[in-house]
């Protein structure tokens, strides 16, 4: 233990390490330039207004675990860290980064990452950790990775999960259910997740800032005032319904509130079939809704590059004013005229240069985050990090791991952090230092990583570089390599030899970098 101690921070010391630069901006062929170009135009016109100094491109360690962990969910395996890192050609660098990124959109791994996100969007904390709801999120999670796996318009998708029905613990139904089929909380939270506007700060009162009145909240209100659920089947289960009229009522008043759509004054016509949730739905993705667009490629770029054009995304009111407003129109009218395709949103964003940024300062001034002059630091989800060392450390996905994931990921949840922050607390830290997780990594009998890099044709070298590659998704510099390489020497028997191989696994997967998307 007291060699872990001496190792752990000499590794502190040894893991901020250099970068090259390179820079290329010629466009590979088959891409749709245009827009991430002129989204790399708008920035440097702000930085050059404003004297401010954009760090350089990443190098191509850092750019494949921030893409890996940004797309996929997970830090890249070791057989792409090798491969990615063995062509330096700066000449390819462009190419082979947009082929990354166009393999890692088509994957599996990014309809899963996806989903994810969504939820943890869409679903209060309390609701995914509850263990009697667990399955109940499950199938909300899976019903969102099938839309993603197949690309589904992003106004398509929302137009289901508005208007979705049947069994209230599946699919997306669990989002009504989870909201007590209230109206005034689905007025809430649809506002929030769709509109990225906090219209619930009118429920009582005209909000004191921003333009929401309170008959504005319940008129918007009044679309989900005709939900309903009814008891069905041998098991009583609940299915959710629209049923015919619905009525919601000012607070303490008997002023009956019409439905009418945030922002605009005039009542919409009533719907032939009388379905308020699927009348919404059609305005929400129209034209005619200012909101719609702008608060997803919002959401989306808040997602990748740590705060959102408006930032938090979730505040996009009157007194929240978007750092860069012309770059937010136009990614709202691009998205819009690509048919609310979030693959090609993704795409577009993850090719510009201003992603490709890296994250290490050049010089002692930092350019502010809202200049996205630098990529930020960002923290990894509990969810990222144990899956990355399910998928590089563990190598095993049988149901022990699955019920130690939940574990995991209990302990280590902060309700309302945010990306740029390391919100670590003792219990989140000792969770890690000492937890579960950390035995699998450690334990040769349980680690695939240790079983891997203890067979007779690893040599020292190629051991640490392994662990650092598994665990921190690039080589180790010259002095990581000889000091490792050096405690790794040391034993004078195999038992000691394993002991010192889990000591550098536990140095690593307990360092800042392991648990952070560059």
């Amino acid at each position: 233990m007291l060699a872990r101690h001496l190792i752990l921070l000499f590794a502190s010391l040894a893991v901020s390490h250099g970068v090259s630069v390179a820079t290329d901006n010629a466009e590979a062929e088959n891409v749709e330039p245009t827009v991430s170009q002129t989204i790399d135009r708008m920035l440097a016109e702000s930085w050059e207004s404003d004297s401010i100094k954009a760090t350089p491109l990443s190098d191509d360690s850092e750019f494949l675990r921030r893409v890996w962990l940004d797309l996929a969910g997970v830090a890249p395996p070791v057989w792409e860290v090798r491969n990615f890192l063995s062509d330096d050609d700066p000449s390819k660098r462009r190419a082979k980064r947009i082929e990354l990124i166009d393999r890692l959109l088509q994957s599996p791994r990014h309809a899963v990452h996806m989903a994810s996100r969504w939820t943890d969007a869409m679903l209060p904390s309390s609701s995914q950790t509850d263990p009697a709801q667990r399955s109940s999120v499950a199938s909300l999670q899976e019903w969102l990775r099938l839309q993603f796996l197949a690309n589904t318009p992003y106004d398509h998708l929302v137009g289901k999960f508005l208007t979705a029905g049947g069994a209230g613990d599946s699919g997306p139904a669990i989002f009504y259910t989870s909201n007590s089929l209230q109206p005034e909380k689905l007025a809430a939270a649809t506002s929030r997740i769709f509109m990225g506007i906090q219209i619930q700060c009118a429920q009582c009162h005209d909000h004191p800032m921003d333009r929401w009145t309170q008959e504005d909240f319940w008129a918007y209100a009044a679309f989900f005032a005709q939900l309903s659920s009814s008891q069905s089947g041998m098991n009583q289960q609940a299915i959710l319904e629209d049923r015919p009229g619905g009525e919601v009522r000012l607070p303490d008043t008997d002023t009956i509130v019409s439905p009418r759509y945030p922002g605009v004054a005039s009542k919409p016509e009533r719907d032939p079939a009388d379905n308020r949730r699927r009348q919404l739905t059609i305005w929400l993705a129209s034209r005619d809704n200012p909101y719609f667009a702008r608060a997803a490629v919002n959401r989306v770029w808040g997602h990748l590059f740590g705060q959102g054009i408006v930032d938090p995304v979730d505040a996009m009111d009157a007194a929240n004013r978007p750092s860069h407003p012309r770059l937010l129109d136009y990614l709202a009218d691009q998205f819009t005229a690509h048919r609310f395709d979030l693959r090609w949103l993704y795409r577009t964003l993850a090719i510009t240069d201003a992603y490709g940024h890296t994250s290490r300062l050049v010089g002692d001034a930092a350019p502010p985050p809202s200049s996205f002059a630098a990529m930020p630091v960002k923290t990894l989800s509990a969810a990222q990090f144990y899956d990355s060392m399910a998928q590089n450390v563990f190598h095993r996905t049988d149901d022990a791991l699955a019920i130690n994931r939940d574990q995991f990921l209990t302990r280590m949840s902060f309700p309302g952090s945010s990306s740029r922050d390391y919100p670590l607390g003792m219990v989140q830290v000792l969770a890690l230092l000492n937890g579960d997780a950390t035995t699998l990594a450690t334990d040769a009998s349980q680690s695939g990583l240790m079983a891997a890099v203890e067979a007779p044709f690893f040599d020292d070298s190629s051991i640490v570089e392994t662990i650092f590659m598994a665990t921190v998704s690039r080589r180790p510099t010259k002095t990581e390599t000889a000091m490792f390489v050096k405690h790794l020497t040391e034993p004078d028997s195999p038992n000691e030899k394993h002991q010192a191989i889990s000591d550098l696994v536990w140095v690593l997967i307990n360092s800042a970098e392991s648990a952070m998307c560059p």
